[in-house]
């Protein structure tokens, strides 16, 4: 790709220390990947930003996962491996929270802070939702949600005018009156938002996105859709989260987004839990902790910090704290037995991020939920686990916060506790100026935002300092999204001998052991998906009438498909199966804790990514055997156990 270098803003800074004087020089270079901060900023006196991980760029570096080959940029996969070579992160790269800087480092991050008011401090302490497609985008709607927010017209004015630390896209998802703006459109659309917002920024722009994969996504075209977290799980093999992290960030970074608030640490032991479920790798504390800090460590070799959230914990609930706030009821004990495992493992392997999550934890605080609580923040997570790098809230717009605070008072009540940065404060304006306010009038020690404001620098100028790994191709990118897929296809049970697989044409097809006829029914883009690709294997399906919630009836005599039998494929995220039959195979597409009543088969894919659908339809066409394991504790509808590490290696015959 064709590089411009553009010098938009030097910035000469003289040190006085007793060696000498040491001048620094900012170079801002604008690239046609949007700008992201590694291209950005340089020591003037030498580039470390080659090598840039680019999604889509077919000169991108070989992978050799799914040959058995390997590189040093992406080493041959294997299960063997172990969690201790998995979670070694360079000291100094971008996944690095905790550890002392380079001579250059620290004094860059203390010229650049010494050079700050307060409120360029405080401002960047904010990581803000700011509307619109481009940094100077003035449709009506746009500016009303940005005066709304930030007091401000444009996302541009936004980062400029109150000098934020950082941005998060989203999709708002909403067309009807009253929805919000979204940031995000297609690939070049956000690589010249982020190109925008970063010419805006005085210091280098931290820009964030939620991509999990699976069911939490923000980016969907121009990139590679992978199985999410539990379906990793179910692999066995914490190189599968590592390259699905290597895969995810580069493509982050190739539009100019530096931050994943991923992985999910969450270890999902309560079924009912409506907002974690497969986001989880799992209901295993030291397996979800192995699976973490191999996603970190996938993260930092591509140039992206990754976050783990939600700490403590937000597996153990039965409350979305979109809604509401949610109550953890483990004692101490528990917590640190249950929970804390995967936070300290991603510590151990360098993130330079973790997410505090809005939860009330009467065992660590009876008074304040964690976002907001100084034992939480600055006594579990900053001192006792030992976490150095930087504390950001979940997003204070959520009801658990907004419900019982006011902006400005959330956000002086989470630096107080300890935060370092605070994540889409519903006003933006109102949360700043209360933050200084408190500065000023003592409520807040100076030197608590000094803090913040040094390590959120710090993590900027190692984001900056590291070179990425090479990115693989759109190709090898799919290919190892495809082998995550299957490797992660778990059979649960098979009451119906012969039912597996469809391409057997048995379990009564009728005269001449003719290949069933196969009805899909699911969420219409995952059925669409199996359908398609069931037929790319020779198996015909169609999609199934929606809400009958009735088995299909065979085809009427004389009818097309007459005398074949009628095998019917369910899709099934994370409610209660339909009414089924022993010709019916239900797949669990989201967590496998509904088990079905009287189906023929039971699988679990775990995710409805294109890459999981084509798993699928190998399986249940027999190409594939159903290698993956439960990650979690499920049972059948007879009330069998089924324990972590289950699953079915073959269709079972008659």
């Amino acid at each position: 790709m064709r590089r411009v270098r553009v010098v938009g803003v030097a910035l000469a800074v003289v040190l006085a220390a007793l060696a000498g004087v040491t001048a620094f020089a900012w170079a801002v270079r604008g690239t046609d990947a949007g700008g992201s901060m590694a291209d950005r900023l340089s020591l003037a006196d030498g580039d470390t930003a080659g090598g840039s991980a680019r999604a889509g760029d077919p000169g991108g570096g070989a992978a050799g996962a799914e040959s058995g080959r390997g590189t040093a940029e992406h080493p041959a996969d294997g299960p063997e491996t172990g969690a201790d070579e998995l979670s070694a992160a360079d000291p100094g790269g971008a996944g690095s929270g905790p550890g002392a800087g380079s001579a250059e480092e620290n004094s860059w991050v203390e010229s650049t802070l010494a050079g700050l008011s307060l409120e360029q401090r405080v401002g960047q302490m904010m990581m803000g939702y700011v509307f619109g497609t481009a940094g100077a985008d003035r449709s009506p709607a746009v500016v009303t949600a940005n005066r709304r927010t930030s007091g401000v017209d444009t996302a541009a004015e936004a980062v400029a005018k109150r000098g934020l630390g950082g941005v998060i896209y989203f999709d708002a998802g909403g067309t009807g009156p009253g929805a919000l703006p979204d940031n995000i459109v297609n690939p070049n659309q956000v690589k010249t938002l982020s190109a925008d917002l970063s010419a805006a920024a005085s210091i280098p722009l931290l820009i964030a996105a939620d991509q999990e994969q699976g069911t939490v996504l923000r980016v969907r075209d121009g990139v590679t859709l992978l199985p999410g977290q539990m379906a990793q799980g179910a692999t066995g093999r914490p190189t599968d989260a590592r390259d699905a992290a290597q895969i995810t960030g580069a493509d982050l970074r190739a539009l100019g987004i530096n931050v994943d608030f991923a992985p999910d640490a969450d270890v999902n032991s309560d079924p009912a839990n409506p907002v974690i479920g497969e986001r989880s790798f799992g209901d295993d504390p030291a397996a979800v902790g192995r699976f973490t800090a191999a996603a970190v460590e996938g993260y930092r070799q591509v140039g992206v910090a990754a976050a783990a959230k939600h700490f403590p914990g937000h597996g153990a609930t039965s409350v979305d704290s979109h809604a509401d706030l949610p109550t953890i009821t483990r004692d101490r004990a528990a917590l640190t037995a249950l929970d804390l495992p995967p936070f300290r493992a991603a510590i151990a392997a360098g993130v330079p991020m973790v997410m505090v999550g809005h939860l009330n934890v009467p065992a660590l605080d009876p008074a304040a939920p964690a976002t907001l609580s100084k034992p939480v923040v600055d006594g579990l997570l900053r001192h006792e686990l030992g976490f150095d790098g930087v504390i950001v809230t979940d997003a204070l717009n959520m009801a658990a916060i907004t419900e019982h605070n006011t902006p400005g008072g959330a956000a002086v009540r989470a630096v107080q506790a300890g935060v370092d940065m605070l994540l889409m404060p519903p006003d933006l304006a109102q949360a700043l100026d209360a933050v200084v306010s408190a500065v000023r009038s003592g409520a807040i020690v100076p030197e608590r935002i000094d803090a913040s404001a040094r390590r959120i620098l710090r993590m900027k100028w190692r984001l900056a300092h590291t070179e990425p790994a090479a990115a693989r191709t759109p190709e090898e990118a799919a290919a190892t999204a495809a082998a995550i897929a299957e490797r992660a296809i778990t059979l649960l049970d098979q009451p119906t001998c012969d039912l597996l697989p469809l391409s057997r044409g048995t379990a009564g097809a009728g005269a001449g052991g003719r290949q069933p006829a196969v009805e899909v029914s699911g969420p219409s883009g995952a059925a669409k998906m199996l359908v398609d690709a069931l037929g790319a294997r020779g198996i015909g399906a169609r999609l199934a009438a929606q809400g009958s919630g009735r088995p299909p009836a065979p085809p009427a005599a004389g009818a097309s498909g007459a005398g074949t039998a009628v095998v019917r494929v369910v899709l099934v995220g994370n409610s209660p199966p339909p009414v089924t039959d022993r010709r019916t195979v239900v797949v669990s597409t989201g967590t496998p804790y509904r088990p079905p009543v009287a189906a023929g088969a039971w699988l679990a894919s775990y995710s409805r990514d294109p890459a999981s659908m084509k798993a699928l339809a190998a399986v249940l066409a027999g190409a594939v055997p159903p290698s993956g394991r439960l990650p979690v504790v499920t049972r059948t509808a007879t009330g069998t156990a089924l324990p972590r590490g289950a699953g079915l290696p073959t269709p079972r015959a008659c």
